[in-house]
């Protein structure tokens, strides 16, 4: 997770406990939900989450709230804070800085949110539903001025003139609350259908595809998600929702969000500087403007588009002439690789948004105005089994749609149209665990529609469940799908699957490696992380065997298999540094590794110290006060020490006890192994990472101490008196750092540790003697020079510590 999703994490945790505290209901939506399904968790590149609420359970959950919100929260929504600037609500953190579009010169909590868009109960009275949506969008132009909504639907500009006149001379309180009376007047109880309260596009669902609500899992705990999961992403993503997206189509949210600053202090910056009464009275017009003219626009664009759609036409007809094949043949033979690239011009424009809309804010009017390209009826069918058979099922069911709609469906047409919607049918069978139902819609499409994709791999799932009584069966099927399909992914990973179960764990893994780069089926690649993930212990127990009996290349084997088959999960990555420390031949190749390792839990935990323990001084002023050689910008500042000590001194008291986090494990591991190869002993190796991984002043005060107690041992000594001086420095307490520093140069060390102090020593020489040159041109050196040589004793102190470390 990204710091900002595992921000969003924990206000959508606060939602969920609300709401099952007090018996409300919501679902996981959009994006979030895929993310369930497909990922357990966040979708990789998403950076917020999309809830569904019916409107009763909102207006409970804004009264809980006034007297159960946590700290630092806010309830945004029109009815609460007339403020606010969207037309559907969120829950808000008011310490943070997330402003978005529409809140650039608004009022409303600029922080980070969690979107809560309310259902509305509508009757099933299309009529209805359009005076719903009329309304939603005036109402919506009248709180959002950075964005115009009634020009999209022709919406009469007299109409917005009516009440932003009222709007003006009656308030914005009354006009609201008016639109409100209207919209939200229907009662859940008396409705089957909700309307999403959206500007863009309040889409209309059947009460039964939200409710009742079932649990999934999200980020390792449950959520509630909508009854017909599978039915409903459907409808909004299409039947190929569970595949990922090429990295260009990986749309993220537009806001301005800066770390570590509430969004107050970013608006008093930037709002004296904003004429907001021009701004506003611009994007009146402008919505005025834009719904005076929406038909004629409108009219150009069509007429425009049906231009273009005769001459694609028309270009479609010329490429099958000129490439000399029939279009029947090709249907009979299944030739659909030859016929996708023949249609691909047609497929471009056809398929378009511009063409065929989408159901999002910029192309609902062409999805509801949708252009044809005109072709023969031949043609098109082709055109549509062709979409298909090769797993655009989606796109051609919106066409068969559209072609209905607009012109005629043959009776080929209507037949694929209904084999579509049994398709789904049987989607839904199966979320719902009505598998023989299932089975039978797939094995009479199969028979119907011998080789499709889709159909092939819906039925190989149903095998491989039963693989433990119809073995046989089931790999015969799989062998016939790979002769059909070698390169796909899905089916390769069911052939690795087969070979886990007879054994061959290598080939498996060597087949499982390529499945990621030959399928971008999200829900295969989670059901293989799933399966991973059930042998990791084991393969971590392994691998510090093999290490434990000296098998060093055998381990580092093992773990470069598994870093690729889970790449993601920390455990495993810190495994194969451990056995890459172990494997290193070199004291420079350790280096590296401990670089590495810290270059990545360093990220992970870097956090300065509270402002409440340091009054009067800025975060940046901490942040400097921090720094040392151990423990600088890479270092890390997280309430952590591992958990395996080896000897009792080592064990905190009682009083003070060092937190443990499981995060980073076998990356601290792999830390200590690194120490004690380059000289250090057990008991100091283990003290050093935690040295490194520990940032609160109380636990590194105890560390020092411990360390401390290893100083009577005379091999020790110097590594002792190294640690205390890398907590000193760590402290900001820079002069007794170097008196340690300076002490252990007295005592027998391993090279390593004298190379640390070579480096400690003359890195801050050459620093200083740079600082000073710089200084002494501005300003009155003396002062530059007492402050840096302030740790040392004088210029004989120097020369000896440099005499000492220089010494081979």
């Amino acid at each position: 997770m990204t710091e900002k999703q595992k921000y969003l994490l924990k206000l959508f945790r606060e939602v969920d406990e609300i709401c099952r505290e007090h018996n409300l209901r919501y679902v996981l939506a959009g994006g979030s939900l895929i993310g369930a399904l497909r990922h357990e968790g966040f979708v990789p590149w998403d950076d917020d989450v999309d809830l569904y609420m019916p409107r009763p359970d909102w207006e409970k959950f804004i009264e809980i709230c006034k007297t159960e919100l946590p700290p630092d929260r806010e309830i945004q929504c029109s009815e609460v804070d007339r403020n606010y600037t969207n037309s559907f609500p969120r829950y808000a953190s008011t310490n943070t800085c997330a402003i978005h579009k529409s809140q650039i010169i608004g009022k409303d909590c600029g922080g980070e949110i969690i979107d809560i868009l309310t259902l509305d109960p509508v009757p099933a009275d299309d009529k209805e539903y359009e005076k719903y949506r009329t309304h939603m969008m005036i109402y919506s132009d009248l709180i959002n001025i950075s964005v115009g909504y009634s020009d999209r639907w022709e919406i009469p500009a007299s109409m917005y003139l009516k009440y932003l006149l009222s709007y003006i001379f009656l308030g914005k309180k009354r006009t609201l609350a008016k639109l409100e009376k209207i919209m939200f007047s229907y009662k859940e109880e008396e409705c089957d259908r909700y309307a999403m309260r959206w500007g863009g596009c309040p889409f209309l669902f059947d009460k039964d595809m939200m409710f009742p609500v079932k649990e999934g899992i999200f980020e390792g705990k449950k959520a509630m998600i909508p009854n017909k999961c599978s039915d409903y992403l459907i409808w909004h993503y299409g039947d190929e929702w569970s595949y990922m997206p090429p990295h260009d189509k990986r749309e993220g949210h537009v806001a301005v969000c800066v770390d570590d600053l509430p969004y107050q202090e970013l608006r008093e910056e930037y709002m004296p500087k904003i004429n907001k009464e021009r701004l506003r009275w611009d994007s009146v017009f402008r919505k005025f403007y834009n719904m005076r003219i929406a038909k004629k626009s409108h009219k150009v664009r069509q007429d425009g588009l049906a231009m273009k759609a005769r001459a694609v036409a028309l270009d479609l007809q010329r490429a099958i002439d000129e490439s000399g094949l029939k279009i029947s043949e090709l249907v009979e033979s299944r030739s659909f690789r030859k016929l996708s690239a023949l249609l691909g011009s047609y497929y471009k424009n056809q398929l378009s948004a511009d063409f065929i809309g989408r159901e999002d804010y910029t192309n609902i009017y062409a999805f509801y105005h949708p252009i044809l390209v005109e072709i023969p009826d031949d043609i098109f069918y082709a055109a549509m089994l062709t979409l298909f058979y090769t797993e655009r099922v989606s796109k051609a069911y919106r066409m068969l749609q559209i072609r209905k709609q607009w012109d005629h469906l043959s009776s080929d047409m209507e037949k694929l149209k209904e084999d579509i919607e049994l398709f789904r049918k049987a989607a839904d069978h199966y979320e719902f665990h009505r598998m023989k139902e299932a089975e039978q819609i797939i094995s009479d499409l199969l028979q119907k529609y011998p080789g499709h994709p889709g159909f092939m791999k819906f039925k190989c799932r149903f095998l491989m469940e039963d693989a433990g009584e119809n073995r046989i069966e089931a790999e015969r099927f799989l062998d016939k799908a790979l002769k059909m399909f070698p390169e796909d992914g899905y089916f390769l990973k069911y052939k690795a699957d087969i070979l886990w179960m007879d054994g061959e764990m290598q080939k498996a893994a060597e087949l499982y490696l390529q499945v990621k780069n030959k399928t971008t089926n999200g829900i295969v690649w989670m059901e293989m992380d799933r399966f991973f993930r059930g042998y990791k212990s084991e393969i971590l127990k392994s691998c510090e065997e093999l290490i434990a009996n000296h098998n060093k290349k055998e381990a580092l084997a093992l773990m470069e298999l598994w870093s690729r088959l889970i790449p993601e999960d920390d455990d495993i990555q810190g495994a194969l540094y451990l056995a890459k420390t172990v494997c290193a031949r070199t004291q420079s190749e350790i280096e590296k590794e401990i670089g590495e390792i810290r270059a990545v839990i360093g990220t992970q935990m870097i956090t300065p110290v509270s402002v409440e323990k340091n009054p009067g001084k800025s975060r940046k002023q901490i942040k400097s006060d921090r720094t040392s050689d151990e423990t600088s910008a890479d270092d890390v500042n997280k309430k952590v020490s591992d958990p395996s000590a080896e000897t009792e001194e080592v064990k905190a008291p009682a009083d003070i006890q060092v937190k443990v986090s499981e995060e980073h494990k076998m990356y601290r591991k792999a830390l200590t192994r690194a120490w004690k190869r380059l000289g250090y002993s057990d008991e100091l190796a283990e003290l050093r990472t935690q040295i490194i991984c520990t940032g609160e002043e109380s636990e590194l005060e105890w560390l020092a101490e411990q360390v401390r107690n290893r100083q009577f041992r005379r091999e020790e000594k110097a590594c002792a008196y190294k640690l205390v001086g890398d907590v000193r420095m760590k402290q900001g307490q820079t002069r007794e750092a170097f008196a340690n520093y300076k002490k252990a140069l007295e005592y027998e060390m391993p090279s390593y540790v004298r190379t640390e102090l070579y480096r400690i020593f003359i890195n801050d020489l050459n620093d200083g003697s740079r600082q000073a040159k710089s200084f002494g041109k501005k300003t009155d050196i003396t002062v530059v020079l007492d402050k840096w040589l302030d740790k040392y004793e004088s210029i004989e102190d120097i020369k000896k510590i440099v005499q000492t470390v220089t010494v081979k």
